[in-house]
């Protein structure tokens, strides 16, 4: 099982995306931290992680780091979401780019693009 993780601070956007993956009846695990996102993510690969890019405890470049080098055998396409492109988010977009596969979502969040990506990249519950 390779579930697809999702991160976010903002409670409501954790909910519509935990949603989406509910409905379809993917595996997933959900993460309102960087912090939290690294523990509960300990022992798993990922299809995907969608992730905000500006956490309280992280930005979402070196979370993605971590998450990589927690099990370093695999790569990861990440979706990183967006507010308004701001400076500080434009340097950590610079700094993810390089890293790997990367797909910016503009918030508020268009769930058909969310459910075409889970759809593409998650695995369904038996």
């Amino acid at each position: 099982m390779t579930p697809i993780l999702v991160i976010n601070d903002d409670n409501a956007l954790l909910t519509e995306m935990t949603d989406i993956l509910r409905e379809g009846n993917y595996h997933h695990i959900a993460a309102s931290s960087a912090s939290q996102a690294l523990t509960m993510a300990s022992g798993y690969d990922f299809s995907l992680v969608v992730l905000d890019l500006k956490l309280p405890d992280m930005d979402g470049d070196e979370l993605y780091d971590k998450l990589l080098k927690s099990e370093s055998h695999y790569t990861l396409p990440v979706v990183a979401l967006v507010d308004s492109l701001d400076g500080e988010e434009v340097k950590i977009v610079n700094r993810l780019l390089p890293k790997g596969t990367v797909t910016l979502i503009s918030k508020p969040l268009n769930r058909e693009w969310l459910a075409d990506l889970f759809a593409r990249y998650g695995q369904k519950k038996s």
